[in-house]
């Protein structure tokens, strides 16, 4: 049996820095914060949003048009900046969809903690990874910016798993209200011909097995995604309202 996804450095250092408190940058991979544990088809009916209304108000984004967000895969260094994730809407917690997400994975989810961001500031995550049969090699990794309302999802798979798109794209299928599940999907789907087109013909060019690439971003709703792909790891970011 297959141990649990080992998600490189260099992916995650990036991912954690964009799922937490501070924007994704174009410096360098290598010097980006430090990183964190990340860890199918659209639904026919509406999702409904799962959690208690709290009446926490959402937090203001930080905007990038997305007129300047690329419109296909890019190299890793040419990244977009699209903000922090904040919440994704007032009494959304997740936390149904996240049991879901577990059951029908195999993912066994860590207690929630509290992890300080490079800019001081405090965030709840919940960990989980595969634990057997088809959840083995997988990770997931929510964020929750005010300790309570979900503010990103980040899903992990290897690139060699057979069941990668379809793990992924259970990660698209949050029910919080206003996400085109259906264009989520096909959008998953191109990403990750993209990627992995744009991934060989760079590995091919350097010699180097580690490059890493991004995808285009996805908005919809309150949400914006986009996927990572380095040599044997697929990383999906979910983030609240973090472009528009």
């Amino acid at each position: 049996m297959r141990t649990a996804l080992r998600v490189p450095v260099v992916l995650m250092a990036v991912a954690i820095g964009a799922a937490g408190a501070v924007s994704c940058s174009r410096s360098a991979p290598e010097k980006t914060a430090a990183s964190e544990r990340p860890t199918a088809a659209a639904p026919k009916a509406a999702a409904t949003p799962s959690g208690t209304p709290s009446g926490t108000p959402a937090e203001t984004p930080t905007v990038t048009p997305a007129t300047d967000l690329p419109k296909h895969a890019v190299a890793g260094k040419d990244r977009p900046s699209i903000g922090a994730g904040v919440t994704m809407a007032g009494g959304y917690t997740g936390k149904d969809f996240l049991s879901r997400l577990a059951k029908d994975w195999k993912l066994n989810l860590d207690k929630p903690v509290k992890q300080e961001m490079p800019n001081g500031k405090m965030r709840t995550y919940i960990h989980g990874r595969g634990g057997t049969g088809s959840g083995t090699g997988t990770t997931v990794s929510a964020g929750f910016a005010d300790h309570t309302n979900l503010s990103s999802l980040l899903c992990g798979t290897g690139t060699d798993k057979s069941s990668a798109l379809d793990f992924l794209a259970a990660c698209t299928e949050l029910d919080v209200a206003g996400i085109d599940h259906a264009k989520a999907s096909s959008w998953l789907e191109q990403a990750k011909r993209e990627t992995d087109s744009l991934y060989k013909e760079r590995a091919a060019e350097t010699k180097n097995k580690k490059e890493y690439v991004v995808s285009e971003v996805f908005t919809s709703g309150p949400v914006v995604m986009l996927l990572h792909r380095t040599y044997d790891t697929y990383l999906l970011r979910i983030l609240g309202h973090a472009a528009a």
